[in-house]
């Protein structure tokens, strides 16, 4: 069975790995004879910022158009873009993911205060794109300046690279772009009008607007663009795509000898306010892939731990969340007009007076998570569950007592000397599998020092003595247990494992209105007057903008951006000054 030229098994292993679904399952990369079918599914980006010069400790305004061609074309794919402010060659200073829908995604990006004044580039990708190599990523050319520094930024020096940068021109006459006056007093309402130009286009055309400073984006040598499909880095399949509401971890496991290991299985914790456990046995490869479940906010804390033996040394190797490689950019060295010395300062001074007369945005608050009836927040193996709550017994002196004495579902048996636990239940099939053993929501694999612990450091325990399954991977029940300090009763963490963070959505900003009054005492600190990102305009039709002219003389530039259904970039342009 073929759908628009895709295979039936690759568009089912799409579904199988967890498309659309917001929680975690495990991933096997494509099988040998469907990678010339994945090496043909291509996305591309195109970025666009609101401003091209910026102060440090500003924050940058972004939007992107993507899509998808090649047999998957029509389908959802990558749901998570990845931007990064980078040097010229190559050092990230600041990271974000952002989702992707209906073939956009947006969202902002601070710049750090400590940048060096200098060349700096704005980097767009997907997780499937790195698979084709950084020469399929989309870039913006920024300078930033640091008025506090008088370092400059080193430039690039490239010369090993095998990818390149390459910039294409606007076209225009696709839209029409006016402003009601040539000319506005400071604070005077503007009023800017857009039209798609009759026969120049079909169907609905996206498009971003930004109203700033003439000489504060740079626009006369067009943009950096993916290079195509014929000039791009040979595919390599690595990576899948982030898929739903998810936020990929990927890697491998190796042995002491550095040799992959097929098969594995792995314990994922989420620590923090809301925890959380995934499982996932690696593919014949030693290769595995999370989707884990995303969240607007700061960086996630996560557990890894690898189901071992004694003697085994497995070790496990996280894929950089971030792509690293680099491209060649021009090498020319860093430079500013007069023009632009003059424009960079009055950014500088602008962004330094924001900072004591306004706040520029206030973060989102995010939803707390539903609370459990006892004021527990409900554990991600729910609520059925039979619980043991240690202060209602008699205090015995460790746990193998109390689980012989309270919780007899609870069994010990040996394995090479060694005492196990395994849960029993009615479904004798639950033996087949071994249980998931938890303190504070990390797997414990030594079981005999568990059953030696101290009940008085022991809040509760929870058991499920039904097989449970988590990601791919079938467990003969769960016994977890939860200490009175959080601190997993003092018991040693398992061979193999550490902790690690993970970044998670980019956090949401809601812009609030900064403007002060005209007669206010306050000063118009805004460097960029207007910018709106994932507009959509039909052909024929019109629409109207309007914001307030700032309070400083000088020219400004209405600059309107998009992307033809082509590929094509376009732009439509217009001055108007300020007296």
């Amino acid at each position: 069975m073929k759908i628009k030229g895709l295979s039936y098994q690759l568009l089912a292993f799409a579904i199988l790995i967890g498309w659309g679904s917001s929680m975690l399952s495990a991933q096997t990369p494509f099988d040998v004879e469907y990678r010339e079918v994945a090496s043909q599914i291509r996305e591309q980006v195109l970025l666009f910022s609101d401003r091209s010069l910026y102060a440090v400790d500003e924050t940058i305004h972004f939007t992107v158009d993507h899509r998808v061609t090649g047999p998957i074309e029509g389908y959802l794919w990558s749901s998570v873009l990845y931007l990064e402010l980078i040097t010229a060659n190559g050092q990230s200073l600041s990271q974000g993911k952002y989702p992707i829908s209906d073939g956009k995604a947006q969202g902002t990006l601070h710049i750090p205060a400590e940048a060096l004044t200098g060349d700096y580039y704005l980097k767009a990708y997907t997780r499937w794109m790195r698979n084709q190599g950084p020469g399929s990523f989309s870039y913006t050319a920024l300078k930033i300046i640091n008025p506090y520094r008088s370092e400059v930024v080193d430039h690039a020096d490239l010369e090993d690279t095998s990818a390149s940068a390459r910039k294409a021109m606007y076209r225009e006459g696709i839209l029409e772009c006016s402003t009601s006056s040539a000319s506005y007093s400071a604070g005077e309402e503007v009023l800017l009008d857009l039209k798609g130009a009759s026969g120049a286009y079909s169907g609905p055309l996206n498009y971003c607007v930004t109203v700033v400073p003439e000489g504060a984006i740079d626009f006369s040598e067009g943009a950096y663009v993916p290079n195509s499909h014929e000039e791009g880095d040979v595919f390599t399949l690595r990576f899948l795509p982030d898929l739903g509401r998810t936020i990929s971890i990927s890697g491998t496991v190796v042995d002491s000898g550095q040799v992959p290991v097929p098969y594995a299985t792995l314990h994922f914790s989420l620590l923090g306010e809301s925890p959380d456990f995934f499982a996932a046995m690696a593919d014949e490869n030693g290769r595995f892939v999370l989707n884990a479940p995303a969240a607007a906010g700061e960086k996630q804390e996560y557990f890894i731990a690898p189901e071992q033996e004694v003697g085994e040394g497995l070790e496990v190797r996280i894929d950089e969340e971030f792509d690293s490689r680099t491209v060649d950019f021009p090498g020319d060295a860093f430079r500013l007009s007069e023009d632009e010395r003059e424009l960079a300062r009055k950014i500088a001074l602008n962004m330094q007076l924001s900072k004591v007369f306004t706040q520029d945005l206030v973060e989102e608050e995010t939803p707390a998570p539903e609370e459990f009836s006892e004021g527990k927040r409900i554990p991600f193996y729910g609520t059925r569950l039979n619980r043991l709550l240690i202060d209602d017994y008699v205090m015995l002196p460790n746990l193998e007592e109390v689980f012989i004495n309270l919780v007899p579902e609870i069994q010990f048996y040996k394995k090479k000397g060694v005492t196990r636990i395994r849960i029993m239940s009615e479904n004798s099939s639950i033996e087949v599998y071994s249980p998931l053993i938890m303190i504070d929501h990390v797997s414990v694999f030594d079981h005999q020092a568990l059953l030696a612990l101290s009940p008085e450091k022991i809040e509760r325990v929870d058991l499920i003595n039904e097989i449970y399954l988590k990601g791919n991977v079938a467990f003969g029940g769960i016994l977890a247990i939860h200490s009175r300090k959080g601190d997993m009763a003092g018991i040693d963490l398992p061979k193999g494992s550490y902790f690690f963070d993970y970044q998670s959505f980019h956090p949401e900003v809601k812009p609030v209105e900064t403007l002060p009054a005209l007669d206010a005492r306050v000063p118009d600190t805004r460097n960029t007057l207007l910018w709106t990102g994932g507009l959509n305009l039909e052909q024929d039709t019109q629409k109207e903008l309007s914001f307030r002219a700032p309070e400083h003389a000088g020219s400004y530039i209405v600059l309107v951006r998009g992307v033809l259904p082509s590929g094509e970039l376009y732009l439509a342009k217009t001055k108007f000054r300020v007296e």
